[in-house]
């Protein structure tokens, strides 16, 4: 599950380092970590800024690792007194702030404001919410557009404006992925923001429905109650796939 970063995080402006490992997910979306990916208990960690922020295991695609592992050598120790019993202490180590499971997209077509420029800022148009984001970072709105990225995460969104220099190494990792996306259902930056399929685009949410809705033989009203809330085409598809199902049985 992704994690939603608070915006007082990506404002900052900190100088990335010249390496960042990157997390590809299964929906086709990605997140940039400022340092270090791992896995532990069963999740994907990714080290940012002091914080780590925390994946299920199960969305992730890959790692692409960026940054080597150093094997740290023990600790150097003054030679002691063959009578005396040697005692090193090892040095406190600050451990990084674990953010709480969450996430956040920043659209939604199933909530009443569809788009979210952060947590406690919340719109009906993407033009709005694109013209909050200038007015948070200081650009223009086409700046905004220009170096938001393809993601629909919220956090990796806030990650691309207030780091735009760190888009070359995401498109270096991006080459030597040979596993193609998923779909998106919904990405506003397209010229057919909807998509049901490869060739299957559509200008409005209400027609994206309507062409799902003929192709499972039900409502409208019925493919929005059943869909979810991923913006995965194929896992949308699943949602549909086994609500049809589990009805045939009943």
């Amino acid at each position: 599950m992704k994690l939603f970063l608070p915006a007082c995080l990506f404002v900052s402006l900190m100088a990335l380092p010249t390496h960042a490992d990157i997390i590809y997910f299964k929906d086709g979306m990605k997140t940039v970590c400022q340092q270090k990916a791992w896995e532990q208990d069963g999740e994907v960690k990714c080290e940012y800024g002091g914080w780590v922020i925390s994946y299920q295991k199960k969305d992730v695609l890959r790692i692409v690792k960026t940054i080597p592992e150093k094997k740290l050598a023990p600790p150097k120790t003054k030679k002691q007194n063959t009578s005396q019993t040697a005692s090193v202490t090892a040095p406190a180590v600050k451990k990084p702030r674990a953010l709480s499971p969450g996430s956040l997209a920043f659209y939604d077509p199933r909530r009443p404001y569809k788009y979210w420029a952060s947590k406690n800022s919340k719109h009906k148009t993407f033009k709005k919410a694109v013209d909050a984001l200038a007015k948070q970072y200081g650009q223009s709105p086409s700046w905004i557009q220009a170096h938001m990225g393809d993601s629909n995460d919220l956090a990796q969104i806030h990650l691309n404006l207030a780091h735009p220099d760190t888009s070359q190494h995401v498109a270096s990792a991006k080459a030597a992925d040979k596993t193609p996306p998923g779909i998106v259902f919904y990405n506003p930056r397209r010229a057919y923001p909807y998509w049901t399929g490869r060739s299957a685009k559509y200008k409005t949410f209400k027609a994206a429905i309507n062409s799902l809705a003929s192709q499972f033989n039900r409502s409208a009203q019925w493919i929005q109650a059943n869909m979810g809330s991923t913006n995965n085409l194929n896992e949308i598809r699943k949602n549909l796939i086994s609500r049809k199902t589990a009805e045939a049985g009943d």
